[in-house]
């Protein structure tokens, strides 16, 4: 399965798992929905979505619940560090948004951590809604498809504007963006190429923090050959040749997130 159908269809199980969980009274918050969809991953054996564990993790020092390397060795890789909320059970709005880490907002510790670490910054929004005429939130050039929205991806800087607005933590008015998306378009969508291209953010790709890298961290690249464990590093250790690629000092500090989804761009060859 490529990374496009793959996408799609762990979107289209979150959509249905959130009205399921709410049918038969049985709760399931974020994390459990992200932990299904890396089981989901892992269990489809893609050739085109990795799924690599970390060693450590301290959600106090980044606020993300996993983050996403996407791209291939043609056009290099974007890298987004990923905070995921889940729609309330009336299907309204999203309670954890203003969600404090210690006594700092959640939301501060994700933008910081992305603007150390050369990553964009990007909420993922698992949705299930009983409004059947999604159209006006559609921002996608393929046809309209409700079940898209069970997995949808935003900005920072959007998320930053519901806060800093009374009544705006909604799914209406976080999906009115048109940088809201499917979060399958970042897989497929075609004008995504010429932020690759250019390393820019475009009018359709709003995004903060744009930096094309050339190719994987040679450690993360260990840790999928190798099915292991992620650990800054391990690449040059095994090695044994004392060799130091100075340029993984530019891709991990001291602190990572637990998760790590590496996907196909297939936005160039569809």
């Amino acid at each position: 399965m490529n990374s496009v159908k793959l996408f799609e269809k762990l979107a289209s199980y979150t959509w249905q798992r959130i009205l399921s969980s709410e049918k038969f009274n049985i709760s399931q918050g974020e994390e459990t929905i992200t932990d299904l969809n890396l089981l989901e991953i892992a269990m489809s054996q893609s050739s085109e979505v990795t799924v690599v564990k970390t060693a450590k993790y301290k959600e106090k020092d980044q606020g993300t619940d996993w983050e996403w390397w996407i791209g291939n060795n043609r056009i290099g890789y974007l890298r987004y560090a990923v905070q995921a909320k889940k729609i309330d059970k009336h299907f309204i709005h999203y309670k954890a948004l203003g969600h404090k880490v210690d006594s700092e907002k959640q939301i501060d510790i994700l933008e910081r951590y992305a603007q150390n670490n050369r990553a964009i910054p990007l909420y993922c929004f698992y949705n299930y809604s009983q409004n059947t005429n999604l159209k006006p939130y559609w921002h996608c050039n393929l046809p309209p498809d409700n079940e898209q929205f069970g997995c949808t991806i935003t900005p920072l800087k959007n998320v930053k504007q519901a806060l800093q607005q009374r009544g705006k933590r909604t799914f209406d008015f976080l999906h009115s963006f048109s940088s809201t998306k499917p979060w399958r378009c970042l897989v497929r969508c075609p004008s995504l190429r010429q932020v690759y291209k250019y390393g820019t953010p475009t009018d359709t790709w709003d995004f903060d923090n744009v930096f094309v890298y050339p190719r994987l961290p040679t450690s993360l690249a260990y840790a999928m050959e190798m099915n292991s464990e992620f650990r800054p590093y391990d690449y040059q250790n095994q090695r044994n040749d004392n060799i130091i690629d100075v340029e993984e000092n530019n891709f991990y500090g001291e602190h990572y997130p637990k998760r790590i989804v590496v996907a196909n761009y297939l936005g160039d060859s569809l």
